[in-house]
């Protein structure tokens, strides 16, 4: 199993993010508006799906259910909580942490994974791979 201090500094290099701050603050803001916006039920599905210690960081993932009706895509959500200037560096953003998942799961744990998370997202998740060492190489060679 991989340490949360390892799994933080692959986002960050997966990420290219300068500091472990960043990569830290980007898996919880990824994790709670996944919280927000997928059914109780499918979180706790979800939770089981994860591997540690990505189960353990979404548990502890703040619920802010403080947003609109218009807000309630998750990528919106991301962008607006992230201050990020356009949705392409919120969809990055998951693009991100999804490729640290896949990473630590294996192909049926992904297909688990995948089909609980919101419509909006599980493409961005099919794309990780491309930036994720998960044996999915061979698709590019």
């Amino acid at each position: 199993m991989i340490s949360r201090e390892d799994y933080f500094e692959r986002v960050m290099v997966l990420g290219q993010y300068c500091y472990l701050e960043r990569a830290k603050e980007v898996v919880y803001l990824v994790m709670s508006c996944l919280k927000e916006v997928i059914p109780e039920k499918a979180v706790q599905d979800l939770e089981k799906a994860l591997p540690e210690p990505v189960r353990g960081l979404l548990k502890e993932a703040l619920l802010n259910d403080n947003h609109g009706e218009d807000e309630i895509d998750c990528i919106t959500l991301v962008k607006q909580r992230g201050n990020f200037p356009y949705r392409a560096a919120a969809e990055r953003t998951f693009e991100v942490v999804f490729a640290s998942i896949r990473e630590i799961t294996d192909e049926q744990s992904r297909e688990r994974i995948k089909a609980l998370l919101p419509p909006s997202v599980q493409t961005i998740f099919d794309r990780a791979k491309s930036c994720a060492i998960d044996g999915s190489a061979e698709d590019f060679l």
